[in-house]
């Protein structure tokens, strides 16, 4: 496959991909039950959801959160293209080297700032979400490395 063919699938793809992994590593595997369990998250995090006005967009437009991800993952791509030109080795290494570099810029300061200082999470769940944010982040990279950079042998 051309390089072409792979950076427009890169593109094409990225969002739901992550879209998918998100919810593969969030609600498939459970957590999101822990997370939104009143008994051990903040009680100003579960009405944000629910009961504060304005509610959020995606209580009135729930495709919000597909454009969210399909504009990430755009960004995401970017990212990627930009980063493959520096990263080494394998395209294995090089996925999980862009996740983690990913998950570096990216999940400390949101969770930091607005799961822990704005909403009150628990530090437990602030650790949940980020070990989740990362096993997420990985396989975004290691499936972007894999159509940019895998070659049959």
């Amino acid at each position: 496959m051309s390089k072409t063919i792979r950076i427009i699938a890169l593109f094409a793809t990225s969002g739901i991909v992550w879209c998918c992994f998100t919810r593969l590593m969030f609600v498939q595997s459970g957590a999101q039950l822990i997370l939104a369990d009143p008994k051990y998250q903040s009680s100003k995090f579960l009405k944000v959801f629910a009961e504060y006005e304005p509610l959020p967009r995606m209580a009135n437009d729930g495709s919000i959160v597909w454009k969210g991800f399909f504009v990430c993952g755009l960004l995401a791509a970017v990212g990627f293209l930009m980063a493959n030109l520096l990263l080494k080795g394998i395209w294995l290494k090089r996925g999980l080297a862009f996740g983690l570099l990913h998950w570096l810029l990216m999940t400390p300061w949101f969770e930091f700032y607005l799961p822990y200082n704005v909403m009150n999470e628990p530090m437990p769940l602030v650790l949940l979400e980020s070990g989740l944010w990362l096993i997420t982040v990985l396989l975004l990279g290691v499936y972007m490395s894999f159509i940019l950079n895998f070659r049959s042998v």
